[in-house]
């Protein structure tokens, strides 16, 4: 009978982890479903039920362990879950790996949390406190090391079960702020000047932004700014974006350019979701980047496998999220010498100060006044005498 039990408790479980999981990732269902349907198999697979009957049988005259049993296979679950996330983040802030797609990331490390989350609140109070303290440990580290990554945004939507089994029945934790949820900005009210974005590793792309500054006419007709101090509100607050960046490694953004390419990444998710949800005819123009132009010139060296592979993706996801491309990205090659590789630069460069003198004639001409000129009075030859 206890057996019986047991088996039910177990598959209810297993039936609450699935509904947990669903909910909790339920904007990403339709990007990465595939894959879902293979991580939720590897991470089900250690928990068989012939492990759990065989540990139920073998104490079944005491229900109160048989629960105790139990409580155990979900915290070793919850530990192995947080340990794999732990070591995706490792990877993921690792220089020497390839770069690991935020949306990979917070799926995986938002699991590990619900596991943990269920594992916690299926204690009872003859567990060990030891355990509990364990991975509470665990978990505070992956929502740590995951904030440097992902940053505050988006993370609270996805951690349900995990922040209700800490902090109880609330709406969540948000490790962002209140103004997360990004709208669209009307092209009115977009700055009028350029943003001038650099993302650079040994320095080359931020000489490169200040000379294309210099260019277009310093401070008073563009702002130049690291990428690492740059989100995606202020890409969408100007008409005109030029961005600089190198690849670092195995295709990797620079350090500087980490946390806003997954920020870019994941708001690339949740535009998906939200446009699929609303229904909307012309999606294009409530797109996040809406009425925003952006310009890339992609450096690196083509020695390399993953040549301008950063600044290549960058353009697509930017492009997802409503923007358009004044230019075709360019590939800034520093394979033959720094030589050649500025005489590359200063052709893009060219070419933005060639747009933007184009602009700002256009513009002049609209700001002329319409109003013809009156014809002169022929004034009558006996008047004139």
């Amino acid at each position: 009978m206890i057996v019986s039990v047991a088996n039910n408790q177990s598959d209810n479980m297993t039936l609450v982890r699935k509904l947990a999981s669903k909910t909790s990732r339920c904007f990403a269902r339709n990007v990465y479903k595939a894959t879902e349907i293979q991580k939720l198999g590897k991470r089900r697979s250690p928990r068989s039920s012939l492990s759990t009957v065989s540990s139920v049988t073998s104490t079944s005259e005491h229900s109160i362990v048989v629960k105790e049993v139990g409580e155990s296979a979900e915290m070793e679950h919850a530990v192995e879950s947080l340990r794999s996330a732990l070591h995706l983040l490792k990877d993921a802030s690792n220089k020497s790996c390839p770069w690991v797609d935020a949306r990979n990331l917070l799926d995986e490390t938002a699991a590990a949390l619900d596991d943990a989350g269920l594992a916690l609140r299926s204690k009872s109070a003859n567990s060990e406190q030891q355990s509990e303290s364990y991975v509470l440990k665990l978990a505070d580290k992956v929502v740590h090391n995951r904030r440097r990554l992902l940053g505050g945004s988006f993370v609270h939507d996805v951690d349900g079960v995990w922040t209700k089994s800490v902090y109880g029945d609330c709406n969540g934790i948000s490790f962002g702020t209140d103004d997360d949820e990004f709208c669209r900005i009307p092209v009115e009210e977009k700055e009028e000047k350029a943003l001038i974005v650099y993302a650079s590793q040994t320095g080359t792309s931020k000489t490169s932004a200040n000379n294309l500054c210099k260019s277009l006419g310093g401070d008073a007709h563009c702002v130049v700014r690291n990428m690492k101090s740059v989100g995606i509100k202020d890409l969408a607050m100007h008409k005109r974006v030029y961005i600089i960046s190198s690849t670092f490694g195995y295709g990797r953004p620079p350090r500087d350019g980490e946390l806003l390419y997954s920020q870019v990444q994941l708001e690339t998710m949740r535009c998906k979701e939200n446009l699929e949800d609303l229904s909307i005819d012309d999606e294009e123009v409530e797109k996040p980047l809406a009425g925003t132009s952006v310009a890339i010139a992609a450096l690196g060296s083509s020695a390399f496998r993953d040549f301008a592979k950063f600044g290549l993706n960058l353009t697509d996801e930017l492009v997802s999220l409503g923007a358009s491309t004044a230019l075709k990205t360019t590939t800034v090659d520093a394979k033959n010498g720094k030589s050649e590789q500025k005489q590359m630069f200063q052709k893009w460069e060219s070419a933005i100060v060639q747009m933007e003198k184009e602009r700002q004639m256009k513009k002049e001409r609209t700001m002329l006044p319409t109003t013809r000129r009156q014809p002169s009075k022929m004034i009558p030859s006996s008047k004139a005498a």
